[in-house]
């Protein structure tokens, strides 16, 4: 796993999250992430976690959707502060779906919705696999 690195999961200038992979767990299992969404003009800043794995498993799935242009890929991580859903309709528009929260007891939570281009796929899963390889 990278140091530090980060994935952009939409336009950069536009309606995207960003994770910004920071720092490693110092037992090897997993890494901090600054989680930045954008969207529907807000923007909003929460801290995150991944275990090692959960990254990885996302861009096996966001490549699948690369290939077929249908289907699903999911970030359901165990550490929840972000879960993502990209969609894809089989004519290369791709919906992504999230919750973004910053503290679960709270029961606050951000839920956001934008499309895509199926060109941006490959990129994030090549950042995915960087961030948190096999």
């Amino acid at each position: 796993m990278s140091d530090s690195c980060e994935i952009v999961i939409g336009n950069a200038g536009s309606d995207n999250v960003s994770l910004y992979i920071m720092r490693r767990w110092p037992d090897g299992s997993g890494s901090g992430a600054k989680i930045k969404v954008q969207c529907d003009g807000w923007t909003g800043t929460i801290d995150g976690d991944f275990h090692k794995g959960e990254l990885h498993r996302f861009a096996q799935e966001v490549r699948a959707l690369c290939h077929d242009l249908s289907g699903t890929a999911r970030l359901d991580p165990l550490e929840p502060n972000l879960a993502l859903t990209p969609t894809g309709d089989g004519k290369g528009h791709i919906t992504v779906q999230g919750v973004a929260r910053n503290y679960f007891e709270t029961g606050t939570q951000l839920m956001f919705r934008f499309t895509i281009d199926q060109t941006y796929l490959k990129g994030i899963g090549e950042s995915l696999s960087e961030a948190d390889p096999a």
